[in-house]
């Protein structure tokens, strides 16, 4: 790791080499990646992807998938999960008090502050898995593309992909020196530098070097004081290496790490909840609400505010046809990564409900497949998957001042947990083309999970909340013991416990080539997330209670065409989705504290959903693209406690972080200027309807329904090599919100992006 920290100054000289190399060599646009060759001679709308882990023109897969080149990420500066949910409807994202980003797509997500919670989308980078949210924040860059796969993914990206998978596709390594360098400046003194260089070592091993260093000023400002935060400070760099020692087998070796000391997001206290009304101060009672600025924010001024997140990763891809038509493929990874944070997240300037957090990250992988390719009428792939999971996580509240740390005489306290999790797995599939316009599909994949989890909350250090509790039992606590009361004995334990779970994911579908360039498919899939323990500040150990594998069985139609001469797509689905024993992060209604967080499982819920998606050239030099979702998630049983500590029975309400309507439109024009430049214009709309981040939520907490307009403008030089724009993002200014959270006797409110807007220069040779 010590290495990798010299990281920044690597990726500015690839940066001032790129810079000064103009001229020298010839730029080979595409070559070494997975869709060169197929990318020159595709249609509009059309592009190669790896979905059956086999490389397929986007438009012959039936299956649901919107994929963007990298060229269009860095155009529309997509560098960051909001980015990326801005343009992919039925992607939605929701940032976590640990600094975690959850996905949610087409309805299904957990958005859980533990950072060993595994996510219902889960984020690969070339295939292999990056496992939890928090060290996949920094995987988009120097991609070729980026697929968004949605449905349940189970058969072939294994489990904690019920709502689909998002994979990244690094640029490979070419065969003849080429590289470049982007600049963008923006506002808050946005500077981000994008730098590659590759090339051959020699004939048989090519290499390619790429990072990325981005940094800003604070965003964010006190709206109590003359304070600011909310700065970024990050780098990643990525080391490939592809050797071929012969016609038969080939090596991808890929080494990578990143660096993250950005300071979080602060949210915005907008409404008061207090526990214990008679002991509220007036610090608190006359506290101001934030204004609707999405600037504006609060934080405890006493107490540090800091981030150190770092992840170094090593995967190796090997390829060995066996035959001419036989491939044995495997994948191997180790990554390590730590968190040292305090993200805060209280929503004022005092101890109402502050927090640091803490990991430790050690995860293995490893995959072993036999293929066929993507010839031939029958075309199989047979695997075998292994992967080890440890993670250890440690928390730390601050709450002297609110109500209930003032009734209970409690500063704050420790908790701790941790969880090891393997996972086997065995799975195949198959399609076959019956005669020229039938294509039969199918696939399985057991899975066998056992996660081994301990948990433990303890006193701060000051002794405060180990006096509470021996007041609670006959027991005196000392130091560092574990506070959490089991209620069978009425004494305080540590938790532990094993979870074994197995399960079946399949798919099964057909696809019918009714013409040429139309295809009509069915499916059927189901996909499985495993349970685990909650990471929680507990005062009984009810709270450590593990939840339950949850599943989602997809039932689904769409149709793919290709339009006028290939000018114009259309893509559009309809699909039912019948959620099983759906994690949810809720609360306990607690003797002591009152309303505290623990998890659940929802018995029944469905999502019933429509997409369709429209990409034209009109008129020469103009293209339009048009897409939404639309949603109808509910819960259909379900009678407990949702995460504002409301009780009751749920039947009927709607699901959380599922807008009804997601719409995305767009807009470019291109045209000659001089005989070697190009003029470039765009625009894009982005339309989320109102959702609540709670089951059976109350207006408190709604995220009401917004639109972003990004606009940018640029030249572009015939060859590619140039190329210069500016952009705004949410240009009109659009105050909206990501996410609310009841902190103790606060809720507080995240909100979106202000208008940001800058330059971007890119030059590649």
């Amino acid at each position: 790791m010590k290495s990798l920290l010299h990281a920044r100054p690597v990726i500015c000289a690839l940066g001032i080499y790129a810079l000064g190399a103009m001229g020298t060599s010839a730029y080979a646009q595409a070559e070494g990646s997975e869709a060169s060759v197929a990318e020159e001679t595709l249609s509009v709308g059309e592009i190669i992807v790896t979905a059956s882990k086999r490389e397929q023109s986007i438009n012959k897969v039936g299956a649901p998938i919107t994929a963007m080149s990298g060229d269009a990420l860095q155009e529309r500066t997509v560098v960051s999960a909001a980015d990326l949910a801005s343009v992919v409807p039925g992607l939605n994202y929701s940032p976590t008090d640990t600094g975690s980003t959850v996905f949610t797509l087409r309805g299904v997500g957990y958005t859980d502050s533990t950072l060993s919670a595994y996510p219902d989308v889960t984020v690969y980078l070339d295939q292999v898995p990056l496992p939890f949210p928090l060290i996949a924040g920094l995987a988009n860059f120097d991609v070729s593309r980026v697929e968004v796969l949605k449905g349940p993914q189970g058969t072939l990206f294994g489990a904690n992909a019920t709502g689909g998978a998002i994979n990244y596709i690094a640029n490979k390594p070419t065969s003849h020196l080429s590289g470049g360098v982007t600049l963008n400046y923006g506002r808050f003194n946005d500077l981000m530098v994008d730098a590659n260089i590759s090339g051959p070592l020699s004939q048989d091993l090519l290499f390619r070097v790429a990072g990325r260093v981005h940094q800003s000023d604070d965003w964010q400002y006190s709206y109590t004081r003359d304070d600011t935060t909310a700065r970024t400070s990050n780098w990643a760099l990525r080391t490939l290496l592809n050797w071929t020692p012969t016609d038969r087998l080939t090596f991808d070796l890929n080494v990578n790490g990143w660096q993250d000391k950005s300071t979080y997001q602060q949210p915005q206290f907008f409404e008061f909840d207090i526990k214990f009304p008679f002991a509220a101060q007036p610090y608190e009672l006359n506290y101001p609400t934030a204004p609707n600025n999405a600037r504006a924010a609060d934080w405890v001024q006493h107490l540090p505010l800091r981030n150190n997140t770092w992840l170094f990763q090593a995967s190796l891809q090997t390829r060995y046809m066996l035959t001419d038509d036989i491939t044995l493929t495997s994948l191997s990874s180790y990554i390590h990564a730590k968190q040292d944070a305090v993200p805060q997240q209280g929503g004022a300037n005092f101890e109402n409900s502050v927090y640091g957090s803490n990991g430790t990250f050690d995860d293995y992988f490893q995959e072993l497949r036999l293929d066929n390719g993507s010839a031939g009428t029958f075309r199989w792939t047979l695997g075998l998957n292994y992967a080890q999971d440890d993670v250890s996580e440690g928390h730390q509240a601050w709450f002297a001042e609110n109500s209930a740390g003032i009734v209970l005489s409690t500063s704050g306290d420790k908790s701790s947990l941790d969880q090891d999790t393997k996972n086997y797995a065995a799975f195949g599939a198959v399609e076959y083309d019956v005669g020229d316009y039938i294509t039969l599909k199918g696939g399985l994949r057991y899975t066998e999970t056992k996660r081994v989890g301990y948990a433990c909350t303890i006193d701060p250090g000051d002794g405060t909340l180990n006096a509470l509790f021996n007041l609670l039992q006959s027991k005196v606590l000392q130091q560092g013991d574990c506070i959490s009361i089991n209620p069978a004995t009425g004494m305080s334990e540590p938790v532990s416990g094993t979870i074994k779970e197995d399960n079946l994911s399949y798919r099964a579908g057909i696809d019918f080539k009714v013409a040429r360039d139309v295809l009509l498919y069915v499916n059927t899939s189901r996909g499985y997330k495993a349970g685990g323990f909650p990471s929680v500040d507990a005062s009984t150990t009810l709270q450590y209670l593990p939840v339950k594998q949850e599943s989602v069985t997809n039932y689904e139609g769409g149709i793919k065409a290709r339009l006028f001469d290939r000018k114009v797509l259309f893509n559009g689905a309809v699909f039912y989705y019948k959620y099983k024993d759906k994690q949810l992060r809720s609360k306990i209604i607690d003797p002591v504290y009152g309303a505290l967080t623990n998890t659940v499982n929802v018995p029944k819920s469905h999502i019933f959903g429509l997409e369709a998606e429209l990409s034209t050239a009109p008129l020469d030099g103009f293209s339009f693209n048009l897409s939404g979702t639309y949603l109808d998630a509910k819960i259909d049983e379900f009678v407990g406690v949702n995460a504002g500590g409301i009780a009751g029975d749920f039947a009927g309400t709607r699901m959380p972080f599922a807008p009804k309507f997601s719409i995305n439109a767009g807009i470019g024009y291109e045209t000659p200027i001089t005989d070697n430049l190009k003029l470039n214009l765009a625009a894009d709309l982005a339309y989320r309807s109102k959702t609540n981040v709670l089951v059976g939520g109350t207006p408190s907490f709604d995220l009401p329904s917004y639109t972003t307009l990004d606009l940018r403008a640029g030249v572009e030089t015939e060859d590619g090599k140039w190329k210069a724009f500016i952009y705004g993002k949410n240009v009109t200014n659009e105050f909206y919100l990501t996410n609310v959270v009841q902190q103790y006797d606060l809720n507080n409110r995240i909100t979106g992006m202000p208008v940001t807007y800058g330059i971007s220069i890119s030059r590649k040779f």
